[in-house]
């Protein structure tokens, strides 16, 4: 299984993820950072208001996936037998990866799709093991390793 190289994608994915989250951060703190000294229309005001709630909101989605790239990190060090968050699942068709989600892409030729362990699909695979057979949606999908 290719869990290594899988684990160091994912955490390359969410470092891209961090930084765009922290430009958006900045950008909004930009915004709501005026001189209420100077002369402004009321509607600036409410602007800034806006910008603020902005600011905060991708503070918190930094703050999640800061602690996301934690659990990636420590992931690097273990190992799984059976199918729960930090899982990499070798599937017939892909790779899943159980514990976050970031935008899909390839190892080998093969998708590597991650997902929360709070997402339905989940539940589908939680305690299955080599060999089993799961069916999401029209897809059928025969697990080959766990790691």
């Amino acid at each position: 299984m290719k869990r290594d190289l899988i684990i160091e994608q994912l955490i390359a994915e969410q470092r891209k993820v961090i930084e765009s989250l922290q430009q958006s951060v900045n950008q909004y703190r930009t915004a709501s950072d005026m001189d209420e000294e100077s002369t402004h229309d009321p509607e600036d005001f409410s602007h800034q208001t806006q910008a603020k709630d902005m600011q905060l909101r991708f503070e918190k989605m930094l703050s999640e996936a800061e602690e996301n790239l934690s659990f990636l990190m420590n992931e690097k060090e273990s190992s799984h037998q059976m199918i729960e968050k930090g899982s990499v699942i070798e599937t017939d068709k892909n790779f899943l990866f159980v514990g976050i989600s970031v935008p899909v892409f390839d190892i080998d030729g093969k998708e590597v799709i991650s997902f929360s362990d709070n997402a339905p699909i989940y539940e589908g695979f939680k305690g299955k093991k080599i060999g089993d057979r799961v069916k999401i949606g029209d897809n059928s999908y025969e697990i080959q390793s766990i790691g």
